[in-house]
């Protein structure tokens, strides 16, 4: 595989940064009419010019401009730049384009502008590394079609704009599969520099660009993931949307031209300075509407989909599950301790009215500090994923006992630093994660029972309702997301009295089961 080092010579391939230039401008006293230029097409082919600065500066600088013909209106759009008296540019797609030379004096400095029109373009100009790389090459008309690498930590990404890295959030691996733009295709195509982006009815936006997609695409609010962001339900007409390749320097720049974006929303900005191209990877920096800088790591469809299969997901499967914690070897779960919790399977219960069996599981939370103590829990993780499309509602007996202490909260400096006080919670909770995601916390669900008063003593029967998915994103339960959207769950954890503190509890628990 090779990598395309990017440089940009006083040879111009195609387009570039949006800004517009005034003509005939006059600085530091001297008049337009001091400088002159000449223009004459290579022998090699009409659409390369020769530049000449004809003026008797000291020094000469070139800008060259694109006309654009957008929304009904028509401007000039620069696309790239170069120093020196005697320059070389090739203008590869036909169109009307203007030429600029800012000469410097010893007395000051002027620029003047012409426009000159290239009748047809040259497909040999755009058989680049870099192009081939993009789009598959001139002969492959239907383009290149890409879609986000997303089992590539750092696929989706977040910084400042001081560096060019994801200083502040590197997704990990598949880390948001519901919001619309893993399956996203893009495809670029040199025949007419076309640029289409099928969505399969979803885009994933920033929460801060809400109001500019919809009113760019318009759509509706499919799922509300909080700072996670939404999957806007919405169909996309991308017939005239094309894309162009910009020089700033040494730096190169993708761009859409008349409205595209490229899957991911962040914002109306349509370049994306190329941090790396080569044949199985694009990886893009843009600054979003927030003002920040976000990363979008892409890879052919073909390797892309491979790695989406060869990835060690586990198969989604609906399967039984039931555990009554009494050992038996019926019970198909295997579930361990996390952290200082202990855990003893058998216990010999003492008959009560309602005792679901003398032998049952007994949870006894102890009272560890740090995160041996904030995060105790029962869990097991499965061999495939959890198909929760017809089957989503779990069920488990609990039993608290009596002299469990639920007011006493736990010293701040016992605590995690953002909790402060906590005491333990009358509460039961049932969690879904994905094994294989980093930060699992974002993407769990969750469902918490919390018992009343006169529940806790005796044996009660919970449900967990997973038809609807409320998962974690911000730790305030707001990303709901139907059941039937969800396949990535592989392992089921049991928590009981809450977390983040260090208080101890004794706790029963029989007949878990998935209805």
């Amino acid at each position: 595989m090779k990598k395309y080092i990017y440089s940009f010579l006083s040879f111009v391939i195609l387009m570039g940064m949006a800004s517009c230039t005034k003509d005939d401008a006059e600085l530091g006293g001297i008049a337009p009419s001091s400088v002159t230029f000449t223009i004459q097409e290579s022998a090699k082919t009409p659409n390369i010019l020769e530049l000449a600065n004809t003026s008797g500066s000291f020094m000469s600088s070139w800008t060259y401009e694109r006309e654009v013909v957008e929304n009904d209106s028509t401007y000039y759009k620069a696309f790239g730049s170069a120093n020196g008296d005697s320059v070389e540019v090739a203008f590869a797609e036909a169109g009307n384009y203007r030429i600029s030379l800012m000469a410097f004096f010893e007395g000051g400095q002027a620029s003047k502008s012409e426009v000159v029109t290239i009748e047809n373009t040259d497909a040999s100009l755009l058989d680049t590394e870099e192009f081939r790389f993009l789009t598959g090459g001139p002969d492959n008309l239907e383009g290149k079609v890409w879609k986000f690498q997303r089992f590539e930590v750092g696929h989706n990404g977040l910084g400042p704009t001081s560096n060019f890295f994801p200083e502040w959030w590197a997704a990990s691996k598949n880390q948001k599969p519901t919001l619309g733009h893993y399956d996203d295709e893009l495809t670029f195509s040199m025949d007419g520099f076309k640029y289409t982006l099928n969505n399969n009815g979803d885009s994933h936006v920033l929460p801060a660009a809400k109001e500019s997609f919809f009113s760019n695409y318009g759509g509706t609010v499919g799922i509300d993931g909080g700072e996670d962001g939404l999957r806007i339900d919405v169909d996309l007409n991308t017939e005239d949307w094309k894309w162009e390749m910009t020089s700033d320097g040494d730096d190169r720049y993708l761009n859409i031209v008349n409205g595209g974006f490229f899957s991911w929303y962040v914002g109306e900005s349509k370049s994306f300075l190329i941090l790396e191209l080569t044949e199985e990877k694009l990886h893009l920096r843009t600054i979003g509407i927030d003002g920040n800088a976000w990363y979008y790591i892409f890879a052919p469809k073909d390797i892309a989909d491979a790695d989406e299969e060869t990835d060690p997901e586990k198969e989604l499967e609906a399967q039984d599950l039931f555990d009554n914690f009494s050992g038996q070897k019926s019970d198909n779960l295997n579930f361990v301790t996390d952290a200082a919790l202990v855990f003893e399977e058998s216990y010999e219960f003492r008959l009560t009215d309602n005792s679901p069996s003398w032998l049952v599981g007994k949870y006894e939370r102890t009272n560890a500090t740090g995160d041996q103590g904030w995060w105790q829990n029962y869990q097991a993780e499965l061999p495939y994923r959890i198909d929760l499309s017809e089957r989503n509602v779990f069920k488990m007996k609990v039993y608290f006992e009596p002299s469990n202490d639920f007011t006493t909260p736990s010293t701040a400096d016992e605590t995690p630093a953002w909790l402060g006080e906590v005491a333990m919670t009358p509460t039961v909770a049932l969690r879904l994660e994905n094994s294989t995601d980093g930060e699992a916390w974002r993407s769990r669900a969750e469902s918490l029972y919390t018992l009343g008063e006169d529940e806790i003593g005796t044996w009660i029967e919970v449900t967990f309702d997973f038809s609807t998915i409320m998962t974690d994103a911000n730790k305030d339960g707001s990303y709901s997301v139907p059941a039937t959207e969800v396949t990535f769950y592989d392992k089921v954890i049991i928590q009981i009295g809450g977390e983040g503190h260090t208080r101890p509890g004794t706790f029963y628990l029989s007949d878990f089961i998935l209805q």
